[in-house]
C-alpha cells in the first residue's frame, strides 16, 4: 500500500511539473506585442528604453510592481526601464504629481507603500490634507515637498508625460513601450504577467538584431 501511495506521490509531482512546464512555455511572444503608429525618440541615452505607463489605481500596475523590479534588478547594462505614471482627471493627476514628485526626491520605496496603501488598505489621498497626513511620518520635509509637488518644474514634466501617452495612444495600463517602437501590456499578451515580460525581453532582442 505504501508502494502504490509512494508512486501516486510521484505520478502528481511529474504531472504538476509537467503543467508548470506547459504554462511556462505557452507564451508565444511573437504576436503578443503591436507596432506603434508614431515612433518614439529616446527619452535619456541611446539604451534600448522599456517605458511603462502606470498608475497608483492601477490592479494590474499594483500586481506587477514586485515582479517587474526584480526583473529590473537583472537588466543587461544596454537597457533602461522608464516608469512613467499617467493621468485622464484631476484625481488621477495629482497621484502623476505625487509619483514624479517621489521620484525627485529619490525615495523609490515610497512607491510600493503606496501601491500597497491603495491597493491592500484601500486608503486613498484626495487632498493637500490627507497627503499632509501621510508625509508626517515619512522622515520628509512636508513643506518643501509641497513646494515641489506644486512646482512648475512638476507640473511641465506632469505635461510632457501625458503628451507622450498620447502619442503612444495609450489606452490602457500598465502598458509598455520597447525601445520606441513597439507596445506590449498583460491586456496584450492574454493577461499573463509573466508572459509580458517573457515579450519584452523578446522585443529587446529584436531591436538588438534590427
Amino acid at each position: 500500500m505504501k508502494k502504490i501511495y509512494k508512486k501516486y506521490q510521484l505520478l502528481i509531482k511529474i504531472g504538476c511539473f509537467i503543467i508548470i512546464f506547459l504554462m511556462s512555455n505557452n507564451c508565444n511572444s511573437q504576436n503578443k506585442y503591436e507596432i506603434l503608429k508614431n515612433k518614439i525618440e529616446p527619452l535619456s541615452n541611446n539604451n534600448i528604453e522599456v517605458i511603462e505607463f502606470l498608475s497608483y489605481m492601477c490592479h494590474h500596475c499594483t500586481a506587477l510592481e514586485n515582479i517587474l523590479n526584480q526583473w529590473q534588478s537583472s537588466l543587461p547594462a544596454d537597457v533602461t526601464l522608464i516608469k512613467i505614471p499617467v493621468s485622464s482627471n484631476k484625481r488621477s493627476e495629482d497621484l502623476q504629481k505625487l509619483y514624479l514628485t517621489i521620484n525627485e526626491i529619490n525615495k523609490p520605496y515610497l512607491h510600493g507603500e503606496l501601491f500597497h496603501m491603495f491597493a491592500k488598505e484601500k486608503k486613498s489621498i484626495k487632498n493637500v490634507r490627507d497627503l499632509t497626513d501621510w508625509l508626517k511620518n515619512k522622515d520628509i520635509n512636508t513643506n518643501e515637498f509641497l513646494e515641489l509637488y506644486n512646482s512648475f518644474y512638476i507640473q511641465s514634466k506632469s505635461n510632457r508625460f501625458n503628451q507622450l501617452a498620447k502619442l503612444c495612444e495609450i489606452k490602457g495600463v500598465p502598458s509598455f513601450i520597447i525601445g520606441g517602437k513597439y507596445i506590449t501590456s498583460p491586456a496584450i499578451a492574454g493577461d499573463e504577467y509573466e508572459c509580458t515580460l517573457s515579450t519584452i525581453d523578446h522585443l529587446i532582442e529584436k531591436l538588438r538584431k534590427e
